[in-house]
């Protein structure tokens, strides 16, 4: 993430920002300075600010809270036989926006949907992993059939928007964009979409659940981290996210100000590719190497990173998942910031003087991505690995570190598991990569083995409880230990507002998809 100096003069520029019909300040309003323009289509484009926003305007079967724990949502109980089918008892009572009543057939049309949205450069099908069939049993009663017992079924589905059936029917991506088809059943429902540039929405007064506490919200997107900076300063908006790092401390020191903070489910860390096919200068590559790999551990100053590029934000991370992950290793440390011990390494491994490599990482998809990608080069010179570093766009990024293709020996990445089950982490991260199993799907390291595979397909299949946590951890163990991505911290989640708003940040959890009904006014 990129950050600028606020400056008397970005204040004066705001005559810009404060264009456009914007909701008119009042006490039950709420305007939310947002990063990334959104889509509205709940089935496309997996990504948590997409459902950051959707989570306003639509339900889903299950939920977590900002803790990260798994509640009940449009179901209110939900049993396994033990082999292939989840039942899902069904919220009664609850309508859609537009008056519809909620039943069995929008949970049925919904997730049909899902693995079937046309053009959709990331979708959200891993969410129906392993399973078959959607069927109605009755009007409150839904059957999610799979291929054999899927233990993370309903952890899996968590805020996988239904749909209205009704409204969409012979509708498409585009319809939701325009807010046209936008019905759901959550706490707002859709006012206005302007563009890329705010959305509006007014509170849904037939929600079946706890009402927020602001009548209308507006989410103005402003993709510049000055801009949101300076927009909470003049006034134009309530509450802003990703306040960049640099401008943390000054805003919290600023009269009317307040900074909010807490850490994310999200794990940054540097991947090490060690896929055979990788073509690199001199034949095999150095990061094939066991000991190169925990050389390349040991030059990283992950307390540094913490003090100095996250401004003491955030927290150093001992494995890819956060405290309270089912199958996170309690007994595990990151290893210890000692380059003389890394030299030693190297020397051992056969680079006494080093070598060179490459290192892409992305610019502004994360926080301090960039700063930390720089920070790393330089951690690696200092063991005498000269790595040439370059940053892109988001778009360009993932496009180039594709699993089964990437050509970069090192790359920056990060990882959420907000559904607090390491199942998650372990199948798209470990396991050898199988675009028709899905298994895999964002291991861009290229890792490959028999046993971890093994330890984590039993899992994803063990019904007993702990049976299961056993193999999670020894899968979690296994991987960790191969150092094929090194854990450097868990991103922090800083927000700020007027000093007349709270918002609950959480710890962990989903805590990076901001959300209205997490702010409330100071009465």
């Amino acid at each position: 993430m990129t950050s600028r100096p606020i400056h008397l003069a970005m204040l004066l520029a705001l005559g810009v920002l404060a264009g456009g019909a914007a909701i008119p300040a009042r006490a039950a309003d709420l305007r939310i300075g947002t990063q990334n323009v959104p889509t509205l289509d709940p089935h496309f484009l997996l990504l948590d600010s997409n459902i950051a926003y959707n989570q306003h305007i639509y339900g889903a079967l299950t939920d977590t809270d900002e803790h990260g724990k798994l509640r009940p949502d449009l179901a209110t109980s939900w049993t396994s036989d033990g082999r292939n089918t989840w039942r899902f008892n069904l919220r009664k009572g609850v309508t859609f926006h537009d008056g519809t009543p909620f039943t069995a057939d929008d949970v049925v049309f919904s997730l049909d949907r899902v693995p079937n949205v046309p053009n959709n450069p990331s979708p959200y099908s891993g969410q129906l992993l392993g399973v078959t069939k959607i069927l109605k049993v009755d009007d409150h009663t839904v059957d999610i059939v799979t291929d054999g017992f899927v233990p993370l079924l309903p952890a899996q589905i968590a805020k996988l928007s239904i749909l209205s059936k009704k409204a969409m029917e012979g509708r498409s991506t585009e319809d939701l964009n325009q807010g046209r088809a936008a019905i759901g059943t959550g706490p707002y429902q859709v006012v206005q979409v302007q563009g890329k540039e705010r959305i509006q929405l007014r509170r849904f007064e037939g929600y079946w659940g706890q009402k927020p506490d602001w009548e209308r919200v507006e989410f103005r997107i402003l993709p510049s981290d000055g801009a949101r900076s300076a927009a909470l300063l003049s006034g134009d908006v309530d509450l802003i996210e990703f306040v960049p790092l640099q401008d943390a401390a000054r805003l919290a020191k600023t009269p009317g100000i307040v900074v909010h903070s807490g850490n994310s489910a999200r794990v940054m860390y540097l991947g090490v590719n060690v896929d055979p096919k990788l073509e690199v200068p001199g034949g095999r590559s150095p990061m094939q190497d066991p000991k190169v790999r925990e050389a390349i551990s040991l030059a990283m100053n992950r307390q540094g990173l913490v003090r100095s590029t996250l401004e003491g934000y955030g927290r150093v991370a001992t494995q890819v998942g956060v405290p309270g992950m089912l199958g996170y290793l309690d007994d595990v440390q990151a290893d210890p910031f000692r380059p003389d011990d890394a030299r030693k390494v190297l020397a051992e491994a056969g680079y006494p003087d080093g070598f060179a490599t490459s290192l892409v990482c992305p610019n502004g998809r994360y926080v301090a991505d960039a700063q930390t990608c720089q920070a790393i080069g330089q951690m690696l010179a200092r063991i005498g690995i000269k790595a040439s570093v370059e940053t892109m766009p988001a778009s360009v990024f993932f496009g180039r570190i594709k699993p089964g293709s990437n050509p970069a020996p090192l790359f920056l990445t990060a990882w959420s598991n907000v559904m607090g089950d390491a199942g998650y982490t372990l199948n798209n991260l470990y396991h050898s990569f199988d675009r028709e199993a899905k298994m895999g799907s964002t291991n861009r390291s290229g890792y490959s083995d028999a046993e971890t595979d093994r330890l984590i397909d039993a899992a994803l299949r063990e019904p007993d409880a702990a049976r299961r946590l056993e193999l999670l951890k020894s899968a979690n163990r296994r991987g960790l230990e191969a150092r094929v991505l090194l854990p450097l911290f868990s991103a922090p989640v800083v927000l700020a507002s007027k000093a007349s708003i709270r918002y609950d940040v959480g710890d962990s959890g989903s805590s990076e998809m901001t959300s209205a009904m997490r702010a409330h006014p100071l009465r």
